[in-house]
């Protein structure tokens, strides 16, 4: 048997144990995804053995009573899941790639055959997770659209449709031959200046999302393109922000948007303040409003979209509290654990 080729169960397990601790190492140092969490690096670590196994077989080596391991179906899926990028595991592909072949090969007398069989061994275990992956993504995606779509619908028909057909019916009004026309004029304008207001409004929300910029910087451009109208919202950031994974960010901005619209909406107050305090452990978001606030046992449940932020915030594994008390204005917090989304 050929140096750096194992020919037991013992010694192909001490391979293994050698390569993916140097592998998770680099991985670590690298700051790439895949070492950030105890789980995914035991994942790591069983897609080793299987490359490592297949490998063996590859090279016509049996390793007795080590069957080759079957492959996961749902590497890719719970990659997804994880919100790991794609570069993470190409990058892991790479590293373990250099890692095993100077294992395996340093004293092998055919160092291509070796990295043909290794490189197929890994394309096996790569091709089937990115395709588990992109599956996961268009899932994902298509739910996505389907919410937007809903949601813009909502609001299309509970902010602009209703305004319209007020406005419309005041306009009807108007036309009948009454000393009261010139008031069902200026109501109709009302409604109907109100809705156009509404449409505005749902464009800009529908314009912002965070894509490459960071959580905060999102939040800043939002608020700038508010405008001047009352209530005023300010935005601030203390501490260092860091960039979280994609489904957080948007998730985490869309929680804030709904907050800063709720308080403009039904604050009556005349100032908004949304600040971001990032800290080791967590980031806090919060939306105040000096405004009329609200007694608990005087709202509906689920009103100002309250059930739908809860329902976001428990999506990315964080808390959101309301805080508010008739007269004395309202304050919603979005707290997020950088540990537990890091990556």
């Amino acid at each position: 048997m050929a140096p750096g080729i194992p020919a037991s169960v013992e010694d192909a397990a001490c391979l293994e144990s050698r390569i993916t601790t140097e592998l998770v190492r680099r991985l670590t140092a690298h700051g790439n995804a895949l070492a950030s969490d105890p789980l995914v690096t035991r994942q790591v670590a069983a897609q080793v053995h299987r490359i490592l196994r297949s490998t063996f077989e590859r090279l016509g080596v049996s390793i007795e009573n080590a069957p080759l391991p079957a492959r996961s179906s749902g590497v890719g899926r719970a990659r997804a899941a994880q919100n790991i990028h794609p570069s993470d595991s190409l990058a892991a592909a790479t590293l373990l790639f250099d890692i095993a072949l100077t294992e395996l090969a340093s004293d092998h007398d055919d160092a291509a055959a070796v990295a043909r069989a290794l490189n197929a061994a890994i394309m096996d275990e790569v091709v089937p997770a990115s395709l588990g992956y992109v599956d996961a993504l268009l899932e994902r995606l298509a739910v996505a659209h389907t919410e937007e779509r809903l949601g813009i619908s909502r609001e299309l028909h509970d902010r602009v449709a209703h305004g319209i057909a007020a406005g419309i019916q005041r306009v009807r009004l108007a036309r009948q031959p009454t000393d009261a026309a010139a008031g069902h004029l200026a109501d109709a304008l009302g409604l109907l200046e109100s809705a156009l207001e509404e449409t505005r409004s749902v464009a800009l929300d529908l314009r912002h999302s965070v894509g490459e910029k960071l959580l905060d910087e999102a939040i800043l451009d939002y608020v700038a393109d508010l405008g001047t109208e009352p209530p005023r919202v300010d935005a601030s950031s203390e501490g260092t922000a860091r960039t979280l994974p994609t489904g957080v960010q948007e998730e985490a901005f869309i929680i804030v948007r709904e907050a800063i619209h709720n308080a403009r909406r039904h604050s009556h107050g005349e100032r908004i303040l949304v600040v971001s305090k990032w800290g080791a452990e967590n980031l806090r978001i919060s939306v105040a409003d000096d405004g009329v606030g609200f007694g608990r046992d005087t709202i509906r449940p689920g009103a100002l979209g309250l059930i739908a932020a809860q329902e976001r915030a428990e999506l990315i594994g964080a808390d959101l509290a309301i805080d508010s008390r008739a007269g004395a204005g309202t304050t919603v917090t979005l707290t997020i654990a950088l540990r537990a989304v890091s990556g």
